[in-house]
C-alpha cells in the first residue's frame, strides 16, 4: 500500500515574481481530479454550485481553467503531455509538455498551465490549425466582471501572481502542414537510467521517441500569422496586465525563406521593429505599405521578449527533428533568476541546464551585424542581440547571451527594467489594496508614501535601484500636487513615484491610482532625464 500525501493548497502570492502561465493545446489523463485540485478550483469559483454549467463542465476536464502547477510530477500526473499523435503508433510529446518541462528543469518551481484543448495531430490542415490559432489569443474583448466569458489570456485577470506567460503552440499553429518529409521513425529506447525528478522527464514518455520529422518552420504567410497573434496578445498585455512578460520564440524559418540569411533583415523589412506597439489593428498583408503604417503591424514592445534559436536539449528527442522552441527554457531561467539573484537582475549570468546545441547555429554577423536599411524608427543601429534573446555557444556551453525586449526604446530594451517597474507596480498595487477603504486625506496619503518609501528603500538596498542616497534612486509623491480637486472629492488617491533602475540611464516615473471603484491601477508611465 503506498500513501501520497496530498499537495498542500495553492494561496496566491501576488508579490512573486517567478510564476509562468503556459497557454495551449494538450490532452489530459484521466477525468478522475486529485482531491486537493478539486478543492482548489471549488475554492476559486470553477465548481461553485453557483457557477454556469458551462465553467463547471469545464473544469471538471481542466479545460480553459488554470491549473496550478508547483513541480514536474504534478504536472505529468495530470496531462498526457507525451502521448502526442506524430503518425500511426508513433507518439511524443505536445509542445506545451516540452515547454513545462524545461521550465521545472531550468530551475523554476511555480506555473499554471490553461488548456485550451487536446494537441492536434502533426499533419493537421490548415483550416484545422486556423481554428485553434483564432482561438488560442482573444481577439475580442470580454467583460472583466463575467468570469464565465473569459478564455486564454483572460485568466490573467484572475492571476495576480503571474511574472511571465507563453504560447508554447504558437509557431506550430502558425507554420504550414502537412509538411513533406519521410516517414517518422521511432529510435530504440534507451536503457533504464535514473532521472532526477526536478528535471522533468518520466520513464513511460522516454521510451517512444520521434526523430525524423521536421520541426515547423515559417516562410512569409505563416510569419504573417504568427506576427499577427503576437501582435494581439502584446497589445492585450499592454492594456490589461502590464506587469506580464509576453516570452515566445521567434519561428524558425524555412531553408528557402527571405528570413534565413539574415532573420533582423527580415523583421525590418516587415514592419516588426517600426516604433513601438500600439496599433489597434495588423493587417495580414504588409506589401507596399509605407514605414509609418508598418508600425501597425510592429512588434516593438517592452512587453515582449522574443527567444531564438531552438534548443536541443536532453529531453527533446521526443520532439520533430529534436528540437524546442526556447520558450520554456527562456521562462525557466526568468524563474531562477528571480527567485535566485532578483528579477532586476540579467538572466545571462546564470548556468542553463541540459542544454546541447542552438538550432540553427548562428553566425557573428548575424549575431552583431547591423541592418543600414532599417527605417529611423526601428533603432537601426541595434543588432539582432539587441533585439532578441539569443542563446548561443559559450566556453561555459549554451548560454543566453541577451535578456532583451523588442522595444525601440533604449531604456526599456533591456528586460531587467520591464521587470522592475513591473516588480514596483505589483508591490504598489499589493500596498494600495490594503488601503483601499479607507478614508482618502493626508493621513492615507502620508502612510501610502511611507510604504512605498520603504519597500523602494529595500530595492535600493539590494541592487534593483541605482543611487548611493534615497533621494538619487526614488521619489515618492502622494500629496494635493498629485491629485486634481476632482480626484480628491471621488475618493482617488495618485501616487507619483519616480525610479532610476539599476541598469537605466534614464528616470523612469511612475503614476499608480487608486479608487473605491477600480481598484488599483497603473495611471501613466514615462521617462525624464536622469
Amino acid at each position: 500500500m503506498i500513501f501520497e500525501p496530498p499537495a498542500p493548497q495553492q494561496h496566491s502570492a501576488p508579490n512573486r515574481t517567478d510564476v509562468t502561465c503556459f497557454v495551449g493545446l494538450v490532452d489530459v489523463r484521466s477525468s478522475k481530479l486529485p482531491a486537493d485540485l478539486t478543492a482548489w478550483l471549488q475554492q476559486e469559483g470553477w465548481l461553485a454550485t453557483a457557477g454556469s454549467e458551462g465553467m463547471r463542465a469545464a473544469a471538471a476536464t481542466l479545460t480553459d481553467v488554470p491549473v496550478p502547477i508547483d513541480s514536474w510530477q504534478r504536472f505529468d500526473a495530470l496531462f498526457a503531455w507525451n502521448e502526442r499523435a506524430y503518425g500511426e503508433d508513433v507518439v511524443g510529446a505536445s509542445y506545451l509538455g516540452a515547454a513545462v518541462r524545461s521550465f521545472f528543469a531550468q530551475g523554476g518551481r511555480k506555473c499554471y498551465v490553461i488548456r485550451r484543448g487536446e494537441a492536434l495531430a502533426y499533419n493537421a490542415d490548415r483550416a484545422a490549425r486556423d481554428a485553434v490559432l483564432d482561438d488560442l489569443i482573444p481577439a475580442a474583448s470580454v467583460q472583466r466582471s463575467r468570469r464565465a466569458d473569459w478564455y486564454g489570456l483572460h485568466h490573467l485577470w484572475g492571476l495576480p501572481e503571474v511574472s511571465f506567460i507563453a504560447f508554447p503552440d504558437l509557431v506550430e499553429l502558425a507554420a504550414d502542414f502537412p509538411v513533406e518529409a519521410s516517414e517518422p521513425v521511432v529510435a530504440a529506447a534507451l536503457p533504464a537510467e535514473f532521472v532526477d525528478c526536478s528535471q522533468g522527464g518520466s520513464a513511460e514518455g522516454r521510451e517512444k521517441r520521434v526523430v525524423q520529422l521536421p520541426a515547423p518552420r515559417c516562410d512569409g504567410s505563416a510569419y504573417d500569422r504568427w506576427r499577427t497573434a503576437v501582435h494581439r496578445a502584446t497589445l492585450w498585455l499592454s492594456d490589461q496586465r502590464r506587469d506580464v512578460q509576453l516570452v515566445t520564440a521567434l519561428p524558425l524559418p524555412m531553408a528557402e525563406s527571405e528570413a534565413a540569411p539574415d532573420v533582423l533583415a527580415y523583421m525590418h523589412r516587415r514592419g516588426w521593429l517600426s516604433l513601438n506597439i500600439g496599433a489597434r489593428s495588423c493587417p495580414e498583408d504588409i506589401t507596399g505599405l509605407t514605414d509609418l503604417e508598418k508600425s501597425a503591424c510592429s512588434l516593438a514592445s517592452a512587453f515582449l521578449q522574443l527567444g531564438f534559436p531552438w534548443l536541443r536539449t536532453g529531453h527533446s528527442d521526443d520532439l520533430p527533428e529534436n528540437v524546442e522552441p526556447a520558450d520554456g527554457v527562456l521562462t525557466g531561467l526568468l524563474a531562477r533568476n528571480a527567485l535566485t539573484r532578483g528579477t532586476f537582475r540579467s538572466v545571462t549570468a546564470l548556468e542553463t541546464q541540459g542544454l546541447i546545441e542552438p538550432l540553427p547555429r548562428l553566425h557573428q554577423s548575424q549575431i552583431f551585424g547591423l541592418n543600414a536599411r532599417a527605417a529611423q524608427m526601428a533603432s537601426p543601429q541595434s543588432p539582432l542581440i539587441d533585439r532578441v534573446s539569443l542563446f548561443g555557444s559559450t566556453p561555459e556551453g549554451i548560454r543566453l547571451l541577451s535578456d532583451v525586449t523588442t522595444s525601440n526604446d533604449k531604456n526599456y530594451r533591456q528586460a531587467p527594467i520591464n521587470r522592475t517597474v513591473a516588480l514596483v507596480m505589483r508591490v504598489a498595487r499589493a500596498i494600495g489594496e490594503e488601503y483601499l477603504f479607507e478614508t482618502s486625506g493626508e493621513r492615507l496619503w502620508a502612510k501610502l508614501a511611507a510604504r512605498l518609501e520603504d519597500v523602494l528603500g529595500v530595492m535600493q538596498g539590494v541592487g534593483a535601484l541605482d543611487g548611493k542616497q534615497r533621494e538619487d534612486a526614488f521619489q515618492v509623491r502622494c500629496d494635493r500636487s498629485t491629485m486634481t480637486q476632482q480626484d480628491i472629492d471621488a475618493g482617488r488617491v495618485v501616487v507619483q513615484v519616480l525610479i532610476r533602475p539599476a541598469a537605466s540611464i534614464e528616470t523612469m516615473r511612475i503614476q499608480l491610482s487608486l479608487s473605491d471603484g477600480e481598484g488599483v491601477s497603473l495611471a501613466s508611465i514615462g521617462m525624464e532625464a536622469a
